[in-house]
């Protein structure tokens, strides 16, 4: 249960600390803001899919590890 809780927190201190300030890292402040938007967005949702694909299989693992028991 905490590596779960871990890779939430972990995913969403990525997207507050990397994705978030993109513009800047990336840019210099002197991007196209649609642009911006759309890699941010890009960048958010292949993190969330990773996110969802983590605990998948953590809970594959959890599962196969209790039902052996």
């Amino acid at each position: 249960m905490t590596g779960m809780w871990a890779m939430v927190l972990a995913v969403a201190a990525f997207l507050v600390l990397v994705v978030a300030p993109l513009e800047d890292i990336l840019f210099a402040g002197h991007g196209d803001r649609i642009v911006v938007s759309i890699v941010q967005a890009a960048i958010a949702m292949v993190a969330v899919i990773a996110l969802i694909f983590g605990l998948s299989r953590m809970k594959r693992v959890y599962l196969h590890k209790k039902l052996r028991q």
